[in-house]
Parts: C-alpha cells; structure tokens; sequence
C-alpha cells in the first residue's frame, strides 16, 4: 500500500508498541498462516481480542471462515514486534505512523516495497533522541532504559516536530 501524503506534527513516541494488525495484513498474512499453524499466534506472541475488549483463545477460532476478520490482533511488545523499539506517532486521517522495524536488512534493498503504508525508520533511536530533545527526563540514556524494560511506554513531544511525506 502506498503511504499517503502527510502534513502533520510529531506529537507522541510510543517505546515499546503494541502493534495491532490492519485488516489487511490479517486477511492476507495472519489468517493463511493460522490455517496451516494453530500455533502461529502464540508463537508470534500476537493476542486476539472480541469486538467487547475481551480476550480469545485462537484455539477455540474457526479459522476456515471469514468470522476471524472480526477480531483485533494485537503483537505483544519485544524483540519479535513488528514495529521492534518504537513507533513515532503524528495526527493522521489515513492511521499512518513512523517507527522502527526488527527487519534491518531491508535497508539494504534498492526497492523496499515491504510495508502497508506506514513508514520504517533507518537509525530510529537518533531520530526518536533528537525529537525527544525538548522533553523534560527524555535522554538517549532514559530512551535506551526504557526500550530494555520492554514496557509500553507513551511519551507526549514537548514541542510536535512538523512532518511531511511529499510524492
């Protein structure tokens, strides 16, 4: 999916993020390989809850029929985390965001077509450093600290950074 044109302020970094799949990537990704791995969920440590907020055993899903689009999967924060360390939020009417990837290597590739819009950050904690620079307890030491408790961890910008992503 292209990533839209974006106009906005960088208002929140996000150490630690839950990552809640798009519908997309569960109906494309998630669900197929639910089909051919029961485990796949747990292994992943991505959770499934109901519409109500409650949590689902993946167990007790029927994974052959389209009911399982109805749920929200959410990746635990760690290592394996799709958006690894931290995810740079900014008001977005798309639901776009920056943040870092466990995937390194594919900023290696000439073509790096491997995303759902959002944007994947090279060097993400000397960006997150910089953007933090003006809040109050927010250094590259507390940062690194933070990203190793593996606790989710919210933290408002004291001055929003502007961002653009222009074609």
């Amino acid at each position: 999916r292209q990533t839209p044109i974006v106009n906005s302020k960088i208002n929140e970094i996000i150490v630690n993020p839950y990552w809640n799949a798009p519908v997309s990537i569960v109906r494309k990704d998630i669900i197929p390989l639910m089909r051919k791995d029961p485990n796949y969920l747990k292994d992943s440590h991505i959770r499934l809850f109901a519409p109500d907020g409650s949590e689902v055993d993946p167990m007790t899903v029927d994974w052959s029929t389209d009911d399982a689009e109805k749920y929200r999967f959410r990746q635990d924060p760690g290592a394996g985390n799709a958006m690894a360390s931290v995810k740079i939020n900014f008001p977005s009417p798309d639901g776009v965001y920056m943040h870092d990837t466990p995937q390194q290597s594919l900023f290696g590739k000439l073509m790096r077509f491997d995303s759902s819009g959002c944007v994947r950050v090279q060097n993400v904690r000397d960006l997150v450093t910089w953007i933090l620079r003006d809040t109050p307890g927010w250094d590259r030491q507390h940062f690194e600290a933070t990203i190793k408790t593996g606790e989710n961890t919210p933290v408002q910008v004291t001055n929003p950074v502007p961002v653009h992503f222009l074609y």
